[in-house]
């Protein structure tokens, strides 16, 4: 099969709305960082919807997208975990093993 053959069958080929909702919404999410609430909701929408799209791209092989679902997965991931809820964490596992003060 020629080049242009191949570039057509791919062309032809629909992207899934929920890979490229999950994209967005991660770019969202990181550009948001600094309102850490919203941040937080929209990763984990990103998340979800990644997850939703990889599920019917795996089941319709039609479909295009793995790419974007996955940059969406891991920039929403990467957001949750070091700019929203991975510092939180991390400041109540310090304070909980840091060593409590003697009271006078």
């Amino acid at each position: 099969m020629s080049k242009a053959g191949i570039k057509d069958r791919v062309r032809s080929r629909p992207v899934d709305g929920k890979a490229i909702a999950s994209f967005s919404l991660a770019i969202v999410s990181a550009l948001a960082t600094q309102f850490w609430i919203v941040a937080t909701v929209v990763a984990v929408a990103a998340v979800s919807l990644a997850l939703a799209s990889r599920r019917s791209i795996h089941a319709d092989p039609g479909l295009r997208g793995t790419a974007l679902s996955l940059a969406g997965f891991l920039v929403a991931v990467g957001v949750l975990l070091f700019a929203t809820v991975g510092p939180s964490l991390l400041s109540l596992f310090l304070f909980t093993i840091a060593p409590q003060a003697a009271s006078v």
